[in-house]
């Protein structure tokens, strides 16, 4: 028995060294995710993936616990860190797009009917807007006000004659009253006006959208952005704006898992995409043949390599493949015995 014993315990040490150890397991490795590949693309969808199988996945990940607690680290630790690096960028964006495709980006900009109507009235509407509009009109309005009165006294006898003396005294005078008394009327006209003036003002802008003055602001607008560096784009995500957009995306989450109709919408777009690939191959629902386009295997066998070596070499998994070995020794003793 002890002999046994030690026989079975060298298998295993073999075993667990010729999966993970030297050159010839690591470049199996490599052959074993290239003919993956191939067979994947090549297999009916039906085959691999069930429908009723991914939608109790999905229900299970929609699990407020589960999506909060994968939620939360994103923003707060990875956003953080990825933000701060590209804080340091002072590179443009325009270094990610050639020449010939800035020129595409350019004329999809420039394409009519790309601003939705509802856009425009959205920027014209509300208190902001309503802000902007009452302190121009308000300044404007003030403005003349001041310069008719002063204007009409030059054109009067007493403005031809210079403004003397108690005349001149009386001019001012009336100006200032006059000023007094116009200035509850444009404040009324004003509490009137700027609702039907930023409509008007919406509108106006709603027809020349596609006019070529607008299409360059998009133009220029756009190459402005594209100038830019992440460091400017990213100048005010501090830490603490980081960690609101984090409690937004907590929050959002936990609502999101919810929602009735959320699990309805991914079982409803499950069976449409199962349906889509009915009685094909992964192959062709990508429209991808086996030689067509072929990921980088060798780049993917060393990345993946030492993970599959960590998760084999780890308890329950050396468990696992030991308790494989005894039942294989059984199985050729009962087979020999017979």
């Amino acid at each position: 028995m002890a002999a046994e014993s030690d026989i079975r315990a060298a298998l295993k040490r073999w075993l667990q060294q010729r999966l993970t150890e030297g050159e010839q397991p690591k470049q199996q490795w490599r052959q074993l995710l290239e003919a993956t590949w191939d067979h994947l693309l090549g297999a009916p969808v039906e085959e691999l993936v069930d429908a009723d199988t991914v939608k109790a996945v999905a229900d299970a990940f929609l699990a407020t616990d589960i999506v909060t607690e994968l939620a939360r680290p994103i923003t707060p630790k990875i956003a953080r860190a990825v933000i701060a690096e590209l804080r340091e960028d002072e590179r443009p964006l325009s270094r990610f797009l050639p020449p010939d495709a800035q020129a595409k980006l350019q004329e999809a900009i420039a394409r009519p009917g790309l601003v939705h109507p509802d856009w425009v009235r959205a920027i014209f509407r509300g208190e902001a807007a309503e802000a902007v509009v009452n302190d121009a009109l308000y300044r404007a309005l003030k403005d003349f006000s001041t310069l008719l009165p002063r204007l009409m006294m030059k054109v009067s006898p007493v403005g031809r004659f210079g403004m003397l003396g108690s005349a001149g005294a009386f001019a001012e005078k009336l100006i200032d009253d006059l000023q007094r008394r116009i200035e509850p009327e444009i404040k009324s006209f004003i509490a009137e006006s700027t609702e039907p003036v930023l409509k008007r003002a919406a509108e106006f802008t709603i027809a020349k959208i596609d006019e070529p003055a607008s299409i360059e602001f998009r133009a220029t607008f756009m190459s402005f952005v594209l100038s830019k560096s992440t460091a400017f784009l990213l100048e005010a995500a501090d830490d603490e704006l980081i960690a609101d957009i984090g409690a937004v995306v907590e929050l959002s989450a936990r609502h999101v898992t919810a929602m009735p109709e959320m699990r309805d919408d991914i079982r409803r777009w499950v069976d449409q995409a199962l349906g889509h690939a009915e009685g094909k191959t992964i192959g062709e629902v990508l429209e991808l043949s086996a030689g067509q386009v072929r990921p980088p295997i060798d780049a993917l066998a060393d990345v993946t390599w030492p993970v599959f070596t960590s998760v084999l070499g780890s308890p329950h998994a050396q468990t696992w493949v030991d308790s494989l070995v005894d039942e294989l020794l059984d199985e050729y003793e009962r087979l020999a015995s017979s």
